[in-house]
């Protein structure tokens, strides 16, 4: 009868024994196929491409039109491929990628001029490039050092998109502005004598004119004494974007290391648009 007991007994501890081992096995199962779901699913989220917005009709700079994009579209690319960060350029109107950034429908939007407005609601990289902004007029215009007692009765062409810097920021109210939608229309109206001073700068007039000198319509413009500005280009990303530091950090030293190694001076010097400007020579600012 005891014997009878005692293997009733171990056959019930056996029974226990197998049920807690087996829902012990279960529940460490179940742990590893959610450990195993977690790193797939940060890999596949890791992997996503973040998406950034620049805009059209800024070259050599930037321009779904030209080669990689134009040459600060391979710069922000390749620095964030240096930090391991994949991307996605998308070129939009510069007001709508503006606000669709703040919108965070994009991660990250360039080149753009720091200014207190923009400061408020987005983080600025390091310099991308140095933008010298110069008045530009016809040969035989009468206007010759640029001051703003000089042009003050002066029609200004100024792309729309593009900043106001230096004096003609402090007076835009006070001068007359004509915005329209291409650095080109600009030239076509100064040709036309409907303006009398185009803002731009040396690298994108000399993209231009190295252009109209291969459609045999030659375009000579003259710099005047007196720079407007010297300002940077910047990559921005909205404040309140959730991994906005992050973000930042990784660009930044992805274009640091680009800088140390010397990749991004033999991107501008390899950069076919870019190659435009390098081969032009510099504009007649003395006559």
């Amino acid at each position: 009868m005891d014997s009878t007991l005692n293997s009733s007994h171990d056959a019930l501890v056996d029974k226990a024994g197998g049920t807690l081992l087996s829902e012990h096995l279960n529940w460490l199962q179940k742990i590893t196929l959610l450990i195993a779901l977690t790193l797939t699913c940060h890999s596949a989220f890791a992997a996503e491409p973040i998406k950034l917005v620049t805009g059209e009709e800024y070259p050599p700079f930037t321009g779904s039109d030209l080669h990689s994009g134009g040459v600060l579209t391979a710069l922000v690319t390749n620095a964030f491929a240096h930090s391991s960060v994949t991307t996605q350029v998308e070129f939009r109107p510069w007001v709508r990628g503006y606000e669709d950034s703040l919108k965070l429908e994009y991660a990250a939007t360039f080149p753009y001029i720091a200014t207190d407005e923009r400061k408020a609601n987005f983080l600025f990289s390091d310099p991308l490039y140095l933008l010298k902004i110069r008045f530009y007029v016809t040969p035989n215009s009468p206007f010759q050092q640029g001051s703003a007692q000089e042009l003050a009765q002066a029609v200004f062409c100024l792309p729309a998109g593009y900043e106001f810097a230096g004096w003609a920021a402090d007076q835009r109210e006070k001068l007359n502005f004509v915005r329209p939608r291409t650095i080109e229309q600009c030239y076509e109206m100064m040709s036309r004598n409907r303006v009398d001073v185009l803002i731009s700068n040396p690298a994108n007039v000399a993209y231009l004119a190295t252009l109209a000198q291969h459609k045999r319509q030659p375009l000579i413009l003259r710099e005047l004494q007196h720079p407007l500005a010297d300002v940077t280009l910047h990559l921005m990303i909205p404040a309140h974007h959730p991994q906005a530091e992050t973000l930042m950090n990784d660009f930044n030293r992805g274009l640091r290391q680009m800088h140390s190694s010397g990749d991004s001076a033999r991107l501008f010097n390899n950069h076919p648009e870019y190659q435009l400007v390098l081969a032009s020579p510099p504009s007649d600012a003395k006559r």
